[in-house]
């Protein structure tokens, strides 16, 4: 998932005109709760990236060698998949924090009904409706992420293969580049999602009478 902008955004110095217990501030408080999880699902993605830039660089080594080199092949082999095996392992991670995320979003359902301002209960189901969409869109990155893996693997345990034949791995080379496309394409909703939650975000604040300070 290669330059993936994940991070889910919102200034850390921000503050509440509105009164403390107000619905305005318990939505905010929440946005910022959830906002703090999603740092660990912001930490997984540099390790990711270094892991698949990695593997590029593992596959485009293996090509350049002749399938008489078979030693070579099968210990770079080993190598994409122990990759592999790390790469699920940070996914793992990024859908924990994703998930508790969601949950935490779940107290800001609950409180738009208390809202007493109706432009500013649009905009917050606004908000929520978005945030709904991104949840939706990091669960098809998921999924398209570890049909990915899933299709590299087939292909790295394939070249320990010494028989194997040169259509087959154009084959499955086809079929891993399809997967990876999807996961591009998942991606770029997801990030569109998490872009259009902040921009509403911007404005539900500016309405409620929040400030950001950068």
């Amino acid at each position: 998932m290669k330059k993936r902008k994940l991070a889910f955004v919102i200034c850390a110095s921000a503050f509440l005109m509105a009164s403390c217990g107000s619905p305005e501030n318990k939505i905010y408080k929440t946005i910022e709760e959830t906002v703090a999880i999603e740092k660990d699902f912001e930490n997984q993605q540099k390790p990711m990236t270094e892991l698949e830039e990695r593997e590029n660089q593992i596959f485009r080594e293996m090509m350049k060698l002749g399938m008489k080199q078979m030693d070579k092949i099968t210990k770079l082999s080993d190598e994409a998949l122990k990759n592999l095996e790390k790469r699920e392992e940070y996914l793992e991670k990024e859908e924990s924090a994703i998930a508790a995320s969601n949950k935490e979003f779940e107290k800001v359902k609950e409180t738009i009904p208390k809202l007493k301002d109706e432009k500013l209960m649009e905009k917050a189901k606004e908000l929520e409706k978005l945030m709904t969409e991104r949840y939706d869109a990091h669960a098809q990155l998921s999924k398209a992420y570890k049909e990915a893996i899933k299709e590299d693997r087939k292909l790295y345990e394939m070249m320990k293969n010494k028989d194997l034949k040169l259509e087959e791995v154009e084959q499955q080379i086809a079929a891993a580049n399809k997967a990876q496309e999807r996961v591009i394409e998942a991606n770029k909703q997801f990030n569109q999602f998490t872009k259009k939650f902040n921009e509403e975000k911007s404005a539900f604040y500016k309405a409620a009478g929040i400030q950001n300070e950068s």
